[in-house]
């Protein structure tokens, strides 16, 4: 009967820690926090002076400590909430049409849309509380 009761003890210590360190496992600090400044982006995108039809937006705070925020670009307009406050880096892509599987004499392939490297590597921006509207127009040239 004592033995009995060791084992249970054992058993209750063991069920304590193992959700000890389970709850304690999420209150870790990693690299992004809950709690970050952001602000809400929204804006049009074009290249040479027309909009953008299909793509992706991607901001990348800099400082770490709010996560990346990729939205997609439809129709040359885009919507990214919770964006970190601060430096954040900018990166833009077009999409790129698909041949189909199957080829008719009638084809004709959608134009590609070619971003220019200096906005697919990324390029800086400042986000602020007030900031809202942020329009990017790229050029080709």
């Amino acid at each position: 009967m004592v033995e009995g009761c060791v084992q249970c003890s054992c058993c209750a210590r063991l069920w304590v820690a193992v959700a000890l360190i389970g709850f304690l496992g999420g209150c870790g600090s990693g690299s992004t926090s809950a709690n970050y400044k952001s602000a809400r982006l929204e804006g049009e995108v074009t290249l040479d002076g027309k909009p953008l039809d299909d793509g992706a937006i991607q901001f990348v705070p800099q400082d770490q400590q709010a996560p990346p925020v990729t939205v997609p670009i439809l129709k040359g307009r885009y919507v990214a909430s919770k964006v970190g406050l601060g430096k954040v880096t900018v990166m833009l892509s077009g999409a790129t049409a698909e041949r189909p599987a199957v080829v008719s004499s009638s084809y004709t392939p959608p134009p590609s849309v070619t971003i220019p490297a200096r906005y697919k590597n990324g390029f800086p921006i400042e986000v602020k509380e007030d900031t809202a509207d942020q329009n990017f127009a790229m050029s080709s040239k």
